[in-house]
Parts: C-alpha cells; sequence; structure tokens
C-alpha cells in the first residue's frame, strides 16, 4: 500500500508538471490534496498548452471545491439551471442543436430539461471531467463534448509569456461544430476568463495597467465572439466579487462598467447572490460572494 506521504509526493509531480512553471504547491491538508489529485486525474485538457497554463489543476481543484462548498453553491446552481431553461424556452422552438460555452463540469446545466427542449446538446471547454464526459457517453449523438480555448490565446501565450497582440485577442475564432447549433449559452465563465492567462504573465514585462487593460479586452472580445453565432445568446456572469474579513467588506471588483453596453441591449431574466468561498473556505475567517445575472439577448 503507497503511504499518504508517498501520494502526498506523486501529487506535488504531478502539480508541477501540470502547471509547467517549476513549482512546488505546498499543501498543509493531505485530505485536500488527495481528493484534488484525483479529480485531475479524470480531467482532460485541449492540448498541452492548456496544461502549461494550469487549466486542468484549476478544473480539478473547482470540482474539489464543489465537494466541500456543495451546501453553499447548492441556491447558485439552482438559479443557474432556472435561468438556463427560462432561456430556452424563450426562444419557443424545440429541437435542433444548443451550444454551452463553459459545460466543462456540468454541475450548474439542467442536461435531461434542456434535450426536452434541444435534439443535441454541445459542450465547449477548454477541459472536461471526467463527469461531462460520461454524459456525453450516456447520451450518445446527442451530447457532444468539445474541447476548445475560447479565447484564442492560449497557445500562443505558452510559446511567447508576453500579453498576445490585438488581433489576436479581438478575434478568437469560431470552433467547428459537429452539429449546427440555434441556441448559444455561456455559463458563468465570462469573468474567469482572463485570469490564468493573467497569472501566466504576472512575472512578465507588462506594466499592471497592461495586464488590467488585457483582462478587460479579453472580457469583451467574449461578448462580440458570443454575438458572432448570429443565434440567441444566453449569458450567464457574475457582476460582481465582494471579499469580507469577519469584520466586514474588504473588497470589491465590478464588472458592470465593462459589460455596460452589452446588458443594456439584452433582457435580464434574473439576478441571485453567490457565496462562493463560505466561511472556513478562506484562511483567517474571509468569505467570498459575487452577484450574478443572466442575460437573454
Amino acid at each position: 500500500m503507497i503511504s499518504t506521504q508517498r501520494i502526498a509526493s506523486i501529487a506535488d509531480i504531478v502539480w508541477t508538471s501540470d502547471s509547467g512553471i517549476g513549482r512546488t504547491i505546498n499543501r498543509t491538508d493531505n485530505r485536500l490534496m488527495l481528493e484534488e489529485l484525483w479529480h485531475l486525474l479524470g480531467v482532460r485538457a485541449a492540448n498541452r498548452a492548456a496544461c502549461l497554463l494550469g487549466y486542468r489543476r484549476e478544473m480539478a481543484a473547482l470540482q474539489a471545491r464543489h465537494r466541500r462548498c456543495r451546501d453553499a453553491w447548492r441556491p447558485h446552481l439552482q438559479a443557474t439551471k432556472d435561468a438556463l431553461l427560462l432561456a430556452a424556452q424563450a426562444t419557443g422552438d424545440h429541437g435542433g442543436a444548443a451550444l454551452i460555452v463553459g459545460g466543462g463540469s456540468a454541475h450548474d446545466l439542467p442536461i435531461v430539461e434542456l434535450l426536452e427542449h434541444f435534439e443535441q446538446i454541445v459542450l465547449l471547454d477548454i477541459t472536461f471531467t471526467y463527469q461531462s464526459r460520461r454524459l456525453a457517453k450516456h447520451w450518445p449523438n446527442r451530447i457532444f463534448c468539445h474541447l476548445h480555448d475560447v479565447t484564442g490565446i492560449v497557445d500562443w501565450l505558452a510559446q511567447h509569456r508576453q500579453i498576445p497582440p490585438p488581433a489576436l485577442v479581438l478575434n478568437p475564432t469560431l470552433p467547428e461544430l459537429p452539429v449546427k447549433q440555434r441556441w448559444v449559452a455561456s455559463v458563468n465563465c465570462l469573468t474567469q476568463l482572463p485570469l490564468l492567462p493573467l497569472d501566466w504573465l504576472t512575472h512578465s514585462a507588462a506594466e499592471p495597467k497592461q495586464l488590467e487593460a488585457f483582462g478587460r479586452t479579453l472580457i469583451l472580445a467574449h461578448l462580440k465572439w458570443l454575438e458572432n453565432w448570429q443565434t440567441p445568446v444566453c449569458l450567464v456572469t457574475e457582476l460582481d466579487d465582494q471579499r469580507h474579513d469577519r469584520n466586514g467588506q474588504l473588497d470589491q471588483t465590478d464588472y458592470r462598467p465593462i459589460l455596460a453596453d452589452y446588458v443594456q441591449q439584452a433582457n435580464q431574466l434574473a439576478s441571485w447572490n453567490w457565496t462562493v468561498n463560505p466561511p472556513g473556505e478562506l484562511p483567517h475567517g474571509a468569505w467570498e460572494s459575487r452577484t450574478v445575472a443572466a442575460y437573454l439577448k
């Protein structure tokens, strides 16, 4: 039998090779580390560049957090499912195909109910969990898992480690899908798109203002990418991110200014709060909440 310490050493190697930057992840909780390692083994990434920038590792961490925080996340996941169904019903028609961006974990997707509206569903993400891939096996020729980098910059970043040229950032390509979609949803991923690219560029020569502008451009480019499908689009995204300590709010990131033009042209379907990191999840008694909204355009 392999000891816990031995598995912990293996986990350090996996995380180091997956991040590609030669660092060792120090974990004080072996159970947490082993759980994330277990999920990591079931995650598939689009390519080596996606692993290098940490997408595979991040998906494994998300799976572990979902298990730990399932009670706090349950209202958010249900609200997301309800909003997606409302947006699907608004199309009126049945049949055809749906494209769901950010479907790598599928925790927040009402798959069975959506299959009553659409003949086929394409889940699109840069990584997929074992659970999501199993959906495609359970519903062959009805559910497809399509690996794709919606930002279009991950390969470039893996080779250059500097802010990509604007022409590349502003024009991510539409993938060739196995079916033709008539409805598109971007689910809980818009404001997450800049995170790993920005983390990758932390030690680059770019100035903080340049990195901030780059992150903003990635968000705006995704909104344009969604419109390029020329179908009804449901967008589920956070509007702000609030971090609290024991005594109150520490800081806030507000995405409303970036989204202002988009939401003025879209119909808001719902809005809710999500305790993404409940008390006990972060050190020093901190906790984190988000305001989330769903739009149909």
